[in-house]
């Protein structure tokens, strides 16, 4: 270990010094997406070229100074420069001297282009400065936020990435919705898509946590100089992603000491109530204070910059659960409304020092650290609580150097990032804390935390060269990156605790037929009481965590990675005339350690599944073209046309490969999450020696009657499963093949390809009046090659009927009915149905093998079981597949395909003294309207606690269907037609000031689900396409459909339709069985193998809402002592308490037959109102008042 590190860091410093050799043998710094740019072109009164003109830029807060002259053609760069004010100086002999002022953003490149007039040089022509920001040479659809915009505004939570939603098409998510390590996260969803895939990078480096997506870190906003969002046309120096890129520009000291203090403060005792429980008080208190301060060490020479900010918040968060029904409804839960403690505690750190080597070369260092420990659950109606903790530590080295027409910049960076999870529920009194397994009936979740314990560290050592030459017309960029990345950890996933899963509206069998053996609940019946609730899926642990064999990062085993990842690109910025300019690149990447390549192919697959046990492809050739033109029409530079084309790769988060390799390694003890009941069933486990299966008939019993067995049987599987890397692998693919069980969703296809997107924007940029910019763009971005699970064995499909299996399984339920025919058995079948309705079931015939063989987890001759003898049933199952000796068998294929359509607009207005009485106001508008699809995932065999999930399509996704992957494809869950935003700040006379963000988004979408309904035989019930899958939305319908194409208003007459059309009738899987003559259509209808009904809406059911927000700060500044300011303040969050509703990952479900929680099942008083569980402090929760004061000088 201690020698494996050592080397890696001396590999990571011999990169930086063979960088830094290169760069100072040809002068060296060049714009990048950490900093900004200047650029022009030099020329005579009559429009002529001057080439050898030596132009001088000053940074009028450090005196720090660059040189360059223009080329041949005219044109000079001035490389890499940190965001700020500057002055351009241009002299040439013959001419006066030309000083313009000019501001750099960072990620833009700003132009001056300097027109001499004849002269003497030491006669000096001054150009009043411009609030123009109108950019002519970059075709980037991008937006910028400064420090004193990011001071003023009232950002909720002083959160750095809350800064986007002011971007058109951008939305704020939280962390929790796609990871349990991000809660205290936010994440930024750009274009519909979930926000793991937007890449963070400050000061130039990458800060994005390659494990599961967004940011390792959060940023004090008072150490932000500068803020920069790019969703389309990204700059060729950006790191990998397919959906957009955020930059950060940290402050650093100048030649005059400046800082602030500050404290906020919010208490609940003046804030709007929360949606509590009835009776129930939800406390909470939020205080945050730090500092910054900077200034010179030696003048001129080398600066210093500290900031600091603490977070320390108390919380009792509401735990809100539903009624169904009057007293005696199935899923009547709301006397388990509650709270829970739920602290948060965050410190932020930061420190930099910069150095001026010489007039044309720069220093800079950054140290960064970053801790947060959070209680909190994975959805706000869940009391399985959870203390998430996090560090991050960041070291940055930077250099910036130019000479002549060549800049060159430099970067390295190592970060080091840790993650624990504690569960905080066993022991805390909660509702059923301490129950024998956990318990998850739609909203209703209790008992210890299925994602604790675990650790997860990752560790990034960056390199990174940026450089540029202008020639003539042309500036050539350059550069590579080089990213040494590991990953790990442990993760023991329902280790703690079983975790058994019903629906809200399915009551055990065993509590309906004999009331009296089931216990009562809180309403004085059975109904209120989860313990009496059918099992419709039980999974349990084998307390192992490890993923992987490799040790790494101080874990035994675990690791992933490492990752080697080489970009390098070339491009041309050219000046085709000096309004026009055409950008074009080639960009190359090539990642290692994301797709198991090391390992090779897996022969016992490939001889059940030819070529589909081949070694996973290693993309090399992920070469990636963009072209990019910019013309501003006319002399005056203040209307700019731009468009632009490119191809941008994405890889795999770390996360996939834990589902991926452990199937592959035919020793060790990894994790392990096998299902022991399903439908009814018990299905079978691999152990250390051999298999095991829950004692018969136990998950056929209610949740509390079954739930001391199956604890007691994960003890015994653990027991077996010690931590062993030369143990034979129960998981390893070739194990289950031969035992002829399902194979695990994670396995990658051999075809892997990396995903990737083509970025489409066309649009321009107008400045109306002075100060007044209007921004139209159109946007498109098409991703393809993400992952979708495919089972290539085709398991339930109605095409691979084995008709053979079916007339046994027949025969056999007829036999043990002691029936002779199938109606005969529907009339009375005594000795599986000794109490009750006497008459045979279909679920009796799917028990006998007339089914899916996914039901029992497996192919049917080895892991079902007569239901009369518990014997195996030695047959196949009549749906199991192409091959129905084996199982299931998902691979992830590279067929995923999305579209963001948009028209994105915003205008940005900063004027000064624009009408009496207003000395200042600086505003932005932001509207899209935009349209998000993607393929969606497969709903599951329960209704989904996290809705939300089944669209994440960077994660691991069962396609929806088996034979047409992209069949549903519609508006993503979080696609919004319409997004409005605006923030600004109004400078009032008396020092006052108003700082207000207003967010307006119309709804979302869902699709309309029938879901599992618990039975054997589901294929026969909500599989309306064959392809095997269960869960179908309804037919005709798609992703999105509810939202998009019919409301709460149309909601009845789709069900209605569906009802008369498709319920009761027979689904392809029925229909085989028809067509063979093995029942009729009635025998189906009388044995419930047809496809449900679903209950229509209530007159008062809701649907997705819009959101609104409007955020407002009002402060008053006074100086004293000439530059002590001083600004107490008061803001307002969602000042109007506007009710918000469905933010996710607390949204309603679409399954229509899922009770309260659902599109069909939901009223005002049972909907998602924002504020619930750990989102007090959210996006459009109820109104919050915070004090505040700050000291600046």
């Amino acid at each position: 270990m201690i020698v494996g590190r050592t080397c890696m860091r001396m590999r990571s410093w011999a990169l930086v010094l063979v960088m830094m050799a290169l760069a100072c043998g040809v002068g060296l710094a060049q714009s990048t997406v950490g900093t900004g740019s200047i650029l022009g072109t030099v020329t005579d009164p009559s429009g002529a070229l001057v080439a050898g003109a030596k132009v001088v830029i000053t940074n009028t807060q450090t005196a720090q100074t660059i040189e360059t002259k223009s080329s041949t053609g005219g044109a000079y760069t001035a490389g890499s420069l940190a965001p700020g004010a500057y002055k351009v100086q241009v002299t040439a002999p013959g001419f006066s001297t030309l000083v313009v002022p000019v501001t750099v953003r960072v990620g833009n490149s700003s132009t001056v282009n300097a027109q001499l007039q004849v002269g003497k040089e030491n006669e000096v022509v001054e150009v009043q400065g411009t609030n123009v920001e109108v950019n002519t040479e970059q075709a980037t659809v991008q937006g910028v936020l400064n420090a004193q915009q990011i001071e003023n505004l009232p950002v909720n939570g002083r959160n750095f990435l809350d800064l986007a939603q002011l971007e058109p098409g951008v939305q704020i998510q939280d962390g929790a919705n796609f990871d349990p390590t991000k809660v205290g996260f936010s994440s930024l969803s750009i274009g519909g898509r979930f926000g793991r895939t937007a890449r963070i990078e400050v000061d130039g480096v990458d800060v994005s946590d390659e494990t599961v997506g967004t940011t390792t870190e959060d940023i004090p906003a008072s150490a932000i100089e500068e803020f920069q969002i790019s969703q389309s046309s990204l700059d060729l120096s950006t790191e990998l992603s397919s959906s957009g890129a955020v930059n950060v520009v940290t402050r650093s000291g100048s030649n005059d000491w400046h800082g602030e203090g500050f404290y906020f403060f919010r208490d609940s005792r003046v804030s709007a109530s929360l949606p509590t429980p009835p009776g129930l008080d939800s406390p909470f208190q939020r205080h945050q204070y730090g500092g910054r301060f900077g200034g010179p060490v030696i003048k001129d020479k080398l600066f210093f910059f500290v900031d600091g900010e603490r977070t320390l918040q108390h919380l009792q968060a509401p735990v809100l659960e539903v009624n169904q029904g009057g007293a005696g409804t199935p899923g009547n839960f709301a006397a388990y409304s509650g709270t829970f403690q739920s602290p948060f505690k965050e410190t932020e750190l930061v420190g930099r020092l910069d150095y001026q080597l010489s007039s044309n070369a720069k220093l800079f260092y950054r140290f960064s650290y970053f801790q947060n420990s959070d209680f909190a659950t994975f959805f706000p109606s869940s009391y399985q609580v959870y203390d998430s903790k996090n560090i991050t530590r960041q070291n940055v080295v930077g250099a910036d150097f130019s000479k002549g027409t060549l800049t060159h910049s430099l970067r390295y960076s190592y970060l080091k990032f840790e993650n624990q999870i504690i569960d905080a529920a066993r022991g805390s009194g909660l509702p059923f804390a301490d129950f024998p397994v956990s318990i998850n009936i739609g909203p209703l979740s209790t008992g210890p935390n299925l994602l604790a314990p675990q650790g997860t560290p990752q560790s990034n050592n960056q390199a990174k060269y940026d450089g540029s030459w202008t020639h003539g017309k042309h500036i050539i960029r350059y550069g590579a990156s080089y990213n040494h990345i590991t990953a790990g950890g442990f993760a023991a996933f329902y280790g703690s605790s079983a975790n058994v899963y019903g629906s809200p509206s399915s009551l055990a069998s065993v509590c309906i037929t004999n009331p009296s053996s089931c216990p009562l609940g809180p309403d004085g019946t059975i109904a209120s009481n989860p313990q009496n609730y059918a099992i419709l899926e039980a999974i349990i642990g084998t307390g192992q965590g490890f993923s992987t064999e490799r040790p790494a990062l101080g874990f035994p085993a675990g690791g992933l990675g490492p990752d080697n990842r080489l970009g390098l690109y070339l491009g041309d910025t050219w000046k085709v005339l000096p309004n026009f300019t055409v950008n074009a690149g080639l960009r190359w990447v090539r990642d290692t350690g994301r797709t198991d390549s090391d390992l090779g192919a897996l022969p016992e697959l490939n001889v059940a599944f030819p070529g589909y046990g081949n070694r996973v492809r290693q993309p090399n050739a992920n070469f990636a073209p963009q072209l990019g033109i910019a013309w501003s029409p006319g002399n005056e530079r203040k209307t700019v046309l731009r468009a632009g084309v490119g191809l941008y790769y994405e890889n795999v988060i770390f996360n996939n490969i834990l589902f991926d390799r452990p199937l592959r390694l035919t020793q060790g003890a990894f994790l392990y999450t096998p299902d022991v009941c399903l439908n009814g069933s018990e299905l079978p486990v691999q152990t250390s020696i051999g298999t095991l299966t829950l004692p018969a008939g136990t998950c056929n019993q209610s949740i509390g009657q079954a739930a001391q067995t199956i604890a007691s049987f994960q003890n015994t599987v653990q027991a077996l499963s010690p931590f062993n890397l030369s143990a034979p692998n129960p998981e390893y693919v070739g194990n289950l093949l031969a035992n002829g069980q399902d194979v695990p969703l994670g396995l990658f296809a051999p075809n892997y390809r990396s995903p990737r997107s083509i970025q489409i924007n066309a649009g321009f940029q107008r400045e109306i009046r002075r100060g007044t910019v209007l921004t139209a763009d159109y946007v498109r971005n098409v991703t393809t090659q993400t992952l979708l699970g495919i089972d290539v064995n085709h398991v339930g499909d109605a095409s691979h009927l084995n008709l053979a299996n079916a007339q046994e399984a027949i025969a056999n339920t007829l036999s043990a009915c002691g029936a002779g025919t199938v109606n005969q058995a529907i009339a009375n079948c005594p000795a599986l149905h000794p109490t009750g309705a006497p008459g045979a079931t279909f679920q009796d015939f799917a028990s006998f093998g007339l089914t899916s063989s996914s039901d029992f987890g497996g192919a049917c001759a080895t892991n079902a079981s007569n239901p009369l003898t518990g014997a195996a049933l030695g047959y196949g199952c009549a749906f199991g597949g192409i091959n129905s000796n084996y199982g299931a068998l998902p691979l992830l294929f590279p067929v995923g395909r999305s579209v963001y359509n948009a028209l994105q607009v915003k205008l940005n207005h900063t004027l000064t003294r624009p009408v009496r009485g207003l000395r200042g106001a600086n505003i932005q508008i932001a509207y899209s309207l935009s349209r998000f699809v993607s393929p969606g995932g497969n709903q599951g065999n329960f209704p989904p606690s996290n809705p939300v999930a089944s669209g994440d399509q960077d994660f691991v996704l069962q396609a929806a269907d088996n034979n047409q992957a992209l069949r549903y494809t519609g508006p993503s869950l979080l696609d919004r037609t319409h997004q409005l935003s605006f923030g600004g700040t109004f400078d009032l006379p008396r020092g006052f000031r108003v700082g207000a963000i207003s967010h307006f988004y119309s709804p979302l979408a869902s699709a309309a689900i029938v879901g599992n309904t618990g039975q054997l035989g589901d294929i026969l019930r909500t599989d309306f396409t064959g392809d095997g899958t269960i869960s179908d939305p309804v037919p005709g319908t798609k992703q999105g459909s509810f939202g998009r194409d019919f409301g709460v208003s149309g909601l009845n007459q789709v069900i209605n339709s569906y009802n008369a059309n498709v319920a009761n009738q027979a689904t392809p899987a029925g229909q085989a069985l028809i067509s063979q003559g093995l029942f009729t259509l009635t025998q189906l209808q009388q044995l419930g193998g047809v496809a449900p009904t679903v209950p229509n809406a209530p007159p008062d059911q809701v649907g997705f809402h819009w959101l609104r927000t409007t955020d407002l700060r009002l402060s008053w500044n006074h100086t004293f002592a000439e530059r002590v300011t001083l600004e107490p303040s008061v803001a307002f969050y969602n000042v109007f308490n506007f009710s918000n509703f469905d933010l996710p990952p607390g949204v309603l479900n679409g399954w229509l037959n899922a009770g309260s929680g659902s599109i069909n099942s939901t009223n005002r008083q049972n909907d998602f109102r924002v504020g619930q569980g750990t989102g007090v402090f959210s996006l459009a929760s109820p109104r919050q008042t915070e004090f505040g004061m700050r000291l600046t000088f």
